[in-house]
């Protein structure tokens, strides 16, 4: 089998051999850090990454209008790239993930070229170049991003914990139906009594590497299955 390319992160799978079923994993924070940017992620982004084959409802094929419309019915090309590849508003945390399948860059921001525009208090910017400012013209110089109270020590304690939405000293439990809790041997017993497990000598431990692509096809089957 070929390698996969690109980093991977390990998840521990606890096997019902019998019946062939995986019954939970365990996983540190990166994999959870992973489940739960799952989130944030906008609509138009995941329709993108499934290759619009989301199957959520009908919006592969709302998706695929706008690639097929003509630039000539937006009212700017910023437009159609915002609808197409819409930005996430947890960017700045995003792409700290160890593996981050949408690709979430640090946020860029454009003003005006109009440097009297850019001086005033409550000047327009965009994170799509292209994006015409109320006075008229285009915005494409790029400027600083506005800062929020907390931005800075909310990234502090995120840096100090090790992790990104989750610290990085814990264990995780993942069932299969995608619940998340901290790992703990009540918490084991109480998965091992729901599927009627009174051995669990019986099960198999299998460590999975999971990929970009795996992650890519895990967030598929979430939204498909029920």
């Amino acid at each position: 089998m070929a390698k996969p390319e690109g980093p991977t992160i390990g998840v521990k799978l606890f096997v019902d051999k019998e019946k062939k079923k995986v019954l939970f994993a365990e996983s540190n924070k990166e994999f959870v850090d992973v489940l739960f940017s799952f989130l944030t992620v906008p609509l138009g982004t995941i329709v993108r990454l499934l290759d619009k084959q989301s199957q959520l409802g009908c919006l592969d094929q709302l998706y695929k209008s706008v690639e097929d419309l003509n630039l000539e019915y937006f009212q700017t090309n910023a437009c159609k790239a915002m609808l197409l590849k819409p930005l996430n508003a947890a960017s700045g945390h995003c792409c700290r993930l160890k593996i981050n399948i949408d690709g979430s860059v640090p946020r860029v921001v454009y003003v005006c070229k109009d440097t009297r525009c850019n001086a005033l208090s409550d000047n327009a910017f965009s994170s799509f170049p292209g994006t015409v400012c109320k006075c008229g013209k285009v915005m494409e110089s790029i400027g600083q991003f506005p800062k929020y109270d907390g931005d800075t020590e909310t990234a502090a304690a995120t840096c100090s914990e090790g992790g990104v939405f989750v610290k990085g000293c814990l264990k995780f439990i993942v069932t299969d139906d995608l619940q998340v809790a901290p790992a703990s041997t009540s918490l084991m017993m109480f998965v091992f009594e729901k599927f009627g497990v009174l051995d669990p000598a019986v099960l198999e431990q299998q460590v999975l590497q999971f990929s970009s692509e795996k992650i890519t096809c895990l967030l598929k089957r979430l939204l498909t299955s029920k």
